[in-house]
Formats: structure tokens, C-alpha cells, sequence
């Protein structure tokens, strides 16, 4: 059960990676004639903060879940 736990975080911390790599791409969508071009709504720059917040969070509650109960150290 605990390593379905920690799959299930890792996927979502992938998840949320997805709307900051979308606000970095735009710039480079527009610099860059080779990729396609890409913009991106006004909300998802407040969104990509919250969205690494979220992973920085999730990075810590993985933490906890690897850590050994044992000898009280991550």
C-alpha cells in the first residue's frame, strides 16, 4: 500500500509540472521559428506557482512516505 502511495505522488508532482513547462515554453514557442507557436492564457502564470508550490509540497509528504519509521530520520 505504501508504494502505491508514493507512485500515486510522484505521478501527480509530474502532473503538476505541466502548466509551468507551458508558461516557459511560450517565450520560446515565439524566439524559436521551429517550434510551433503557443500561447498560453493570463491564468496560468498564477497557476504555475501554485502548481510548484504544490510540487514542493508533495516532494516533502514523499519524503515522509519513503523515510524509515524506524530511526525517526528522513
Amino acid at each position: 500500500m505504501k508504494k502505491i502511495k508514493q507512485t500515486g505522488v510522484a505521478v501527480l508532482m509530474i502532473l503538476f509540472a505541466v502548466i509551468p513547462f507551458l508558461v516557459i515554453y511560450e517565450p520560446l514557442s515565439q524566439s524559436i521559428p521551429a517550434l510551433p507557436k503557443y500561447e498560453a492564457p493570463g491564468w496560468f502564470i498564477p497557476a504555475g506557482f501554485i502548481s510548484i508550490a504544490l510540487i514542493v509540497a508533495l516532494s516533502f509528504l514523499l519524503a515522509f512516505l519513503s523515510s524509515n519509521g524506524d530511526s525517526g530520520k528522513y
